[in-house]
């Protein structure tokens, strides 16, 4: 036992002093790094000083230090030693984006004006603490209250900037709105449907995939406007089975006819939000806390990448303000994980440009579902609502699906445009002309999205609760 004791202790010990020099040798390599590069900054100080004391530095246009100098003229102190601390801070914070990278963002203008500068005004004034201007995001939705400090004419022209036009193949697009034209009776419909995989597009067979999406979507609904009674007016759904049977199929075989991810739903943990939330605690020794949940997460396949999520606030015949705005909250500051996320895996991947980076949402509210994306720019993340769709309650409304598959498969183009994971050669022409305008048909059986959010903070208003009626009082009995 001596022995083995003995071999053990030789074995910790020889552990241990191997891991004592990494760390030495780690040390003297950041000491060695540091004393280089205060070197090189000593010696640009040294020269900054001589150029100061031999005169005045020569005019250049492109001087990086105009605004300094200026402002030392104005104050009538010593010009050499605030040159010399401003050059200083700004060789550190060359040499930083040396090693790190330079984070490319954009900025957030329309017609000259810098929509931040009044983001960051309206966050200082906001006295409410649920507001998402105090987690940094501005809410460009038509909704929002801050879009309240814009004039409508700039927001709409920001909106139609903005705004992601992407277009299908000609043949998807057409196929889907000969489909999806009214009919007489359900057993039309049904027929149709079970004929879908042998239809045709301009003499072509429809794609296998397209075929796929609109079966699987309308499955659960002619399923349950056979039965007896109809379920989604029935008041007798929940959250979930609502979620799972209704909503889930739409955004779930729309986003795999386009792109090739794992869709999962019904209380899914949200791991950027535990890395978020745990990113000082050792996982072996401490605790580790849950993370956020969605009611529905997409994840690229390859880099595993949170790139989508669901929020739903309850059943078809469910409507509570308050709920409303958590279950909101929540989702935008749950995407806001996600984007943090996502940027930092591109960092350690050596990818600094974050102008096409973002994340992307749906929020799902008795029958109607809004699409949302998420960006980073200067100063502040950016929300913007790329639309809305309803979901059907009856069998003659099927004429929706036409908006509500088309929407949902030019949303999800974005997630493709964003992240480069093509899943259809047949689609590769598409994403070459993303954020192109064309003109807009005039025989379309749907209003385009961006047309009804310019309408939508006109006219929007948001259902109140119907107040409690007075109750009689109680007659007290007589003894």
């Amino acid at each position: 036992r001596r022995q083995k004791y003995r071999k053990l202790r030789r074995t910790d010990l020889s552990i241990i002093h191997s891991k004592m020099q990494q760390n030495r040798t780690l040390k003297r390599h950041v000491h060695t790094t540091l004393k280089n590069a205060s070197s090189e900054i000593l010696d640009y100080q040294n020269k900054m000083t001589q150029l100061m004391q031999d005169g005045p530095l020569p005019e250049d246009d492109e001087a990086p230090h105009e605004e300094s100098t200026t402002a030392v003229k104005k104050s009538g102190e010593p010009q050499g030693e605030v040159a010399i601390a401003s050059d200083s801070e700004n060789d550190l914070r060359e040499a930083s984006e040396s090693m790190v990278g330079k984070v490319e963002r954009i900025p957030l203008m329309v017609s000259n004006i810098d929509l931040e500068i009044i983001f960051t005004d309206y966050r200082d004034q906001c006295e409410d603490i649920f507001d998402l201007c105090h987690s940094d995001i501005m809410d460009m939705r038509p909704t929002s209250r801050f879009t309240k400090e814009i004039s409508e004419e700039s927001w709409s022209e920001f909106v139609l900037s903005t705004y992601p036009e992407h277009n299908l193949p000609k043949d998807w697009e057409s196929f889907i709105q000969e489909f999806f034209k009214p009919k007489v009776s359900l057993e039309e419909w049904i027929s149709d449907w079970r004929d879908l995989h042998n239809q045709k597009i301009n003499g072509n067979k429809i794609h296998k995939d397209l075929a796929d999406a609109i079966y699987h979507i309308l499955a659960p609904y002619i399923e349950a406007f056979e039965a007896p009674y109809n379920i989604l007016k029935s008041g007798d759904l929940r959250e979930n089975q609502y979620n799972a049977q209704f909503v889930s199929p739409i955004l779930k075989y729309t986003l795999k006819a386009i792109c090739n991810v794992d869709w999962r739903i019904l209380e899914v943990p949200v791991e950027s939000s535990k890395d978020r939330r745990n990113a000082n605690i050792n996982p072996i020794i401490d605790k580790v806390l849950e993370a956020k949940c969605a009611d529905g997460l997409a994840r690229l396949w390859l880099s595993r990448e949170e790139v989508f999520l669901y929020e739903q606030t309850g059943p078809p015949d469910f409507d509570h303000l308050t709920q409303l705005y958590i279950h909101d909250y929540k989702l935008i500051r749950t995407m806001r994980d996600v984007l943090n996320q996502r940027i930092i895996l591109h960092l350690k991947d050596g990818i600094y440009d974050h102008k096409n980076l973002a994340s992307f949402g749906a929020f799902g509210h008795r029958t109607e579902v809004s699409l949302f994306w998420l960006t980073i720019h200067q100063k502040s993340y950016c929300l913007r609502e790329y639309g809305t769709f309803k979901i059907p309650t009856a069998w003659q409304d099927f004429p929706v699906f036409s908006e509500v598959i088309i929407s949902c498969l030019k949303f999800f183009v974005s997630i493709i445009v964003f992240h480069s994971f093509i899943h259809h050669p047949l689609l590769m022409p598409v994403y070459d002309q993303s954020f192109m305008r064309e003109n807009i048909e005039v025989k379309r059986p749907y209003v385009e999205q961006k047309q009804k959010l310019l309408t939508k903070r006109r006219v929007h208003t948001i259902k109140q609760n119907q107040s409690t009626p007075d109750r009689p009082k109680k007659q007290k009995k007589s003894k």
